[in-house]
C-alpha cells in the first residue's frame, strides 16, 4: 500500500474515533462516563452537553453526576471617588469626582469576591436534579488598602490584588422513574455573577435498582 493512503487511512480512524468518543451513548448500568468541557457547547456565561442516553424501559433511575470545575472569579471593588470643591468663604463641598482626579478614594470592605457555578442536569425534558457552590470571600484590608491605592494613583486596579483562581465541585445524585422516556441527558454549567469557566471535567453513571 502506498504510504501516503496509509497515513491518510490511519489518520481517518483516528478522527472518527474522536467522534465516536465525543458523542459516546451513555448506557444504563453501563460503564461511568468522563467528559471534560469541550464536549460542551459556549452560550455566554452557559455550558451545555447533550448525550444520548440508552436503555430506559420504565425502571428506577439513579442518576449520579459529579462535576469539578475551575475558573476564575470576579470582583466589584465598589470603589467611590469622592472630590473636594472649593466653595465661597471657604467652604468645601463634598460630591463625585470621576478617577483619577479624586480627593479621596472610599472601598467597601465587606465587597465580595465571587466565584459561583450552577450545574442543573435534565433527561428528555425531566428535571435530574441541580446544585450549587461559590467560593466567594471577603477582601482583606490589605487587598482593600492595594486596591484603593490603585484606584487613586491610576483611576483603575492596577494588577492582581486577590487571587482570581479557584475551584469547587458539584454533584447531582438523584434516583426517579422517568417512565422510559429518558432519551437524551442535558447538563448545563452556568457562571454566574461573571465568574469565568476555566476547566468542566464530568463524571457520569446512569444506573438501575435492582
Amino acid at each position: 500500500m502506498n504510504i501516503n493512503i496509509l497515513m491518510i487511512s490511519l489518520l481517518a480512524m483516528l478522527f472518527t474515533a474522536e467522534l465516536q468518543a465525543f458523542n459516546d451513548v451513555i448506557y444504563i448500568s453501563g460503564s461511568k462516563q468522563s467528559i471534560t468541557k469541550q464536549a460542551f457547547s459556549q452560550n455566554g456565561s452557559v455550558y451545555t452537553a447533550k448525550i444520548p442516553v440508552s436503555g430506559d424501559y420504565g425502571q428506577q433511575l439513579i442518576f449520579d453526576i459529579d462535576a469539578r470545575i475551575s475558573g476564575n472569579g470576579a470582583i466589584d471593588a465598589g470603589f467611590e471617588c469622592h472630590k473636594l470643591y472649593p466653595q465661597p468663604g471657604g467652604y468645601f463641598l463634598i460630591g463625585t469626582g470621576n478617577p483619577p482626579d479624586c480627593t479621596y478614594t472610599t472601598v467597601n470592605p465587606s465587597n465580595q469576591f465571587r466565584f459561583i457555578v450552577e450545574m442543573n442536569a435534565y433527561c428528555s425534558n425531566i428535571a435530574i436534579g441541580t446544585d450549587m457552590d461559590n467560593r466567594n470571600a471577603l477582601l482583606t484590608a490589605e487587598q482593600v488598602t492595594a486596591i484603593k491605592n490603585s484606584v487613586n494613583s491610576y483611576g483603575f486596579i492596577v494588577g492582581n490584588p486577590y487571587n482570581t483562581y479557584r475551584s469547587l465541585n458539584l454533584l447531582v445524585d438523584n434516583t426517579l422513574v422517568t417512565n422510559g422516556n429518558c432519551q437524551e441527558l442535558t447538563l448545563e454549567v452556568k457562571g454566574l455573577e461573571q465568574t469565568h469557566i476555566g476547566t468542566i471535567d464530568m463524571d457520569i453513571l446512569i444506573g438501575e435498582v435492582f
